[in-house]
C-alpha cells in the first residue's frame, strides 16, 4: 500500500532548502538552528508510542560531505563517545541513525543561548558578566567535564576522554538556569576508530592549550586550560589569545603569557586571580590536575563571597537579557505542540449493498400462527434495550465529562527507565518508567517521586489544571555526585577536620565539601583534646549546613590513638598476622575484607558474601577483589596477591 502525505513533502538528502517543517523518519524537522562546514542542526519533534512527543535536536550530515568516509567515522565516533555520557551538565545523546543514506544524531535540545551569544549581548550594552555568575557557570562545566574525564567502560577501564574543543560556542546556558557542555565531535577517546594524524590541529585555535598547538599528546589537563581561557574572557570581556592571524594566535598560546584578570576587572579578588592563573599555567603539571579540583575552588569562592549565586539567579539573568528571544521560542513551542504525525492511510471498509436476488425465498413461508408471541417477546426486548441504552448513555456522559476534566502528565528524566510514582500510597497511585505518559489524572496538586538505583530520590509537587497536558523533565543525580558545603566550627579553633574518615586538610573554622545524598560523618581531632564526631543525615542538593563542636580538654584522660598511631599499630598488627598461627594451614592463604559502606564481595567475579568477610580461606595466588553496592553506585575492583600461610586484610572507605 502506498501512503501519500498531502501536507508533508518527502525530504531528499540532496536538497537543503526544502520547506520546513518536513518529515524525517520518525521526526519532524521544525527549524534550522545552525549550519557548519560538515553538519547542520535542526530543532525537531520526535514521536513515540501512545502519543509520546518530545522536542529534540537533530544533527545531520550535509549532503556534500556524505561521501567523506573519514568524516562519517568521526561523526559516528562522536555519537559513540557522547552516548556513554549521562550527566546533567552534558547534553544527552538519544539516538544515532541513518535515513535515506543520511547519518544523524538525535540529542537533547537545550532551550537557551551559548556563551558566545551571551558575551555578545553583554558587550552590546557595555556590561561584564557578574564575577560570581561566571564562576558558577564554569564550575558547572567542570562538573560535566570531570565526569567525562573519569568515565570508564563496563570493565572499569578508563576511556581517557578529552573534549579538545572547549569554547564559548560549546557551552549552553538554558533559560531554566542549567549549564550544558555540547559537541564531542572531535573528542579524543581510547576507543575511537579514527585517529588524529601527527601534526594535525583539531579545535578552535583561540581556545587551544600550549601542548595542543605544539601537537603534543593530550590529556584531560588540555581541556582545563581551554576552560580557563573561557573563564578569563568571561571575567574581563577581553580575548586572551587573539592575534592578527592564525600563526600569531598560535604563538601567543605557545608562550601562554597570562596577566591576572583583575588587571581588567577590579571586582576580581586575589583568590579568583589565583584560581584563573592556575588553570592557565603553561606547564600542565602546574595546572589543576582534575576538573573537579577546578570546580571545588570556584564553588568555594562563590559560597564564601557575600554575593552568593545559584541556578535561580542564572535563570533570572537569562529571562531578563533574552526576554524577546524567550517569548519567541515559547510561542514557537506552542505552535510545534499542535503539529501531529501524519496518520497512515487506512482504507474505509464499505459493506456491499444487498441485491434483491439475494432475498431469502423462505420468507414467504413464515408460520403466521406464532407471530403474536414473537411480537410480545420483541416488545419486551425493545423495552429492555431502551433501558440499557439509557443507563449506558448516562454512564457514558459521566465518563466523557470526567475525561474532559482529567489532566495528563508526561514525565521524562536524564536517566532512562527512572521509576515514576504519582501520589504513592493513595487510591490515585500511578506509576511508570521514563519517558512515559500518565493519563486520567484529577486536577489539583499531586506528589511526584522519581527513583533509580544509585541516584538521589527526587520529589516534587506538580499542579495540574483541568484538561491540561503538562510535560515534566526531571534531572536525576548520582548519589554523591553533587557536592555541597558544610561550615565546621569548634571551640577552641584549630581542630583538624575529617569527613567520612578523609582528612580535608582544613582546620576549624572552615568550609569543607561533602557529597550530596549520602550520610556523612564529621570528626575533629586536636592535640591535647578528646576527638569528637557527629553523623549528619544526607544533605539535599543546593543546601548547605553548619555544625559546631565543643571539644573537651584531655588533661588527666588517656587519649585514644590518633589516626597516624592507628596506622602504625595496624602495620604492626598486620606483621603479626602475616606470621602463620596455629589455626592457619601453611599451604593456604587467608583474606579479610572490611568496607565502608557495606558492599557485596566478588572474588575473581565469583559472588562470595556481603562485607565484612573474615579470614576467608583461598589457595595462594593473584586475585581480583570486587566491591559492589548499587545503592551508593559503588563498583570497584582491586588486585591482591595472597601468599601461602599469610593473612591479608583489606580495609576500604569507598565513599
Amino acid at each position: 500500500m502506498t501512503v501519500i502525505f498531502s501536507d508533508v513533502e518527502s525530504p531528499t538528502v540532496t536538497d537543503n532548502a526544502l520547506k520546513l517543517p518536513r518529515l524525517f523518519g520518525k521526526y519532524y524537522l521544525l527549524e534550522l538552528i545552525n549550519v557548519g562546514g560538515m553538519a547542520e542542526v535542526f530543532k525537531a519533534k520526535m514521536f513515540g508510542v501512545e502519543g509520546f512527543e518530545k522536542i529534540v535536536a537533530i544533527k545531520k550530515i550535509l549532503p556534500e560531505v556524505a561521501e567523506d568516509g573519514d568524516f562519517i567515522r568521526m561523526f559516528i565516533d562522536e555519537a559513540k563517545i557522547a552516548v556513554q555520557l549521562q550527566h546533567p551538565n552534558i547534553v544527552q545523546i538519544l539516538e544515532l541513525g541513518k535515513i535515506e543514506d543520511s547519518y544523524f544524531i538525535a540529542m537533547e535540545l537545550v532551550n537557551g543561548r551559548d556563551l558566545k551569544t551571551i558575551r555578545k549581548r553583554l558587550k552590546k550594552v557595555e556590561l561584564l558578566m557578574p564575577v560570581e555568575q561566571s564562576a558558577h557557570i564554569i564550575a558547572q562545566v567542570c562538573d560535566g567535564l570531570d565526569y567525562a574525564h573519569r568515565k570508564t567502560d563496563e570493565k572499569m577501564n578508563p576511556l581517557n576522554i578529552v573534549h579538545r574543543d572547549i569554547s564559548p560556542q560549546n557551552i549552553i546556558v538554558s533559560y531554566e538556569g542549567t549549564v550544558k557542555l555540547i559537541d564531542f565531535g572531535i573528542a579524543k577517546a581510547k576507543s575511537k576508530s579514527t585517529k588524529t594524524q601527527a601534526g594535525m590541529l583539531k579545535g578552535k585555535f583561540s581556545y587551544m592549550s600550549p601542548e595542543q598547538v605544539s601537537a603534543m599528546p593530550l590529556d584531560r589537563r588540555s581541556d582545563i586550560f581551554s576552560l580557563g581561557v573561557v573563564l578569563f574572557e568571561m571575567l574581563t570581556g577581553k580575548r586572551l589569545f587573539l592575534g592578527k592571524n592564525d600563526v600569531e594566535t598560535l604563538e601567543k598560546i605557545r608562550k601562554a603569557e597570562v596577566p591576572p584578570p583583575s588587571v581588567f576587572n577590579h571586582d576580581i579578588s586575589p583568590e579568583l586571580d589565583r584560581i584563573v592563573l592556575r588553570s592557565l599555567a603553561r606547564n600542565r603539571d602546574e595546572r589543576y590536575q582534575w576538573a573537579s579540583e577546578f570546580a571545588e575552588d570556584l564553588k568555594r569562592y562563590v559560597f564564601a563571597s557575600q554575593r552568593k549565586f545559584d541556578r535561580q539567579d542564572l535563570m533570572n539573568f537569562m529571562s531578563e537579557f533574552f526576554a524577546d528571544e524567550l517569548e519567541e521560542d515559547m510561542a514557537k513551542l506552542d505552535e510545534y505542540k499542535k503539529l501531529k504525525m501524519p496518520k497512515n492511510y487506512t482504507p474505509q471498509i464499505v459493506a456491499p449493498s444487498r441485491s434483491p436476488d439475494d432475498d431469502d425465498d423462505d420468507a414467504d413461508h413464515v408460520n403466521h400462527s406464532s407471530s403474536s408471541g414473537m411480537n410480545f417477546k420483541k416488545a419486551l426486548a425493545l423495552i429492555a434495550a431502551t433501558i440499557v441504552i439509557g443507563v449506558l448513555s448516562v454512564v457514558g456522559w459521566m465518563v466523557v465529562q470526567e475525561q474532559k476534566n482529567a489532566a495528563t502528565l508526561i514525565v521524562d528524566s536524564n536517566v532512562f527507565s527512572t521509576l515514576v510514582n504519582l501520589d504513592a500510597n493513595t487510591m490515585q497511585h500511578k506509576r511508570c518508567e521514563t519517558p512515559c505518559k500518565l493519563e486520567s489524572i484529577m486536577p489539583g496538586q499531586h506528589e511526584l517521586e522519581l527513583r533509580k538505583d544509585g541516584y538521589v530520590v527526587k520529589r516534587e509537587t506538580v499542579t495540574l489544571k483541568a484538561g491540561e497536558t503538562q510535560t515534566k523533565v526531571v534531572q536525576m543525580f548520582k548519589v554523591g555526585e553533587q557536592k555541597t558545603f558544610v561550615m565546621v566550627k569548634s571551640e577552641p579553633d584549630g581542630a583538624k577536620i575529617f569527613v567520612n574518615d578523609k582528612d580535608t586538610g582544613e582546620l576549624t573554622p572552615a568550609l569543607v565539601s561533602a557529597p550530596v545524598g549520602v550520610q556523612i560523618m564529621v570528626r575533629l581531632e586536636k592535640d591535647d583534646y578528646l576527638p569528637v564526631q557527629q553523623s549528619m543525615d544526607p544533605i539535599p542538593a543546593n543546601e548547605n549546613r553548619e555544625v559546631s563542636f565543643i571539644m573537651k580538654h584531655a588533661k588527666g584522660i588517656k587519649l585514644p590513638p590518633s589516626k597516624k598511631e592507628e596506622r602504625k599499630e595496624a602495620k604492626v598488627e598486620r606483621k603479626k598476622e602475616e606470621q602463620p598461627s596455629e589455626d592457619m594451614k601453611p599451604d593456604r592463604a587467608y583474606l579479610t575484607v572490611i568496607t565502608t559502606p557495606a558492599t557485596f564481595i566478588y572474588i575473581n567475579e565469583k559472588s562470595i558474601q556481603s562485607s565484612p568477610l573474615n579470614k576467608y580461606e583461598l589457595p595462594p595466588g593473584e586475585y581480583k577483589i570486587r566491591f559492589k553496592n548499587q545503592t551508593y553506585n559503588i563498583d570497584k575492583t582491586v588486585p591482591v596477591e595472597l601468599k601461602a600461610g599469610q593473612h591479608e586484610k583489606i580495609v576500604r572507605n569507598l565513599f
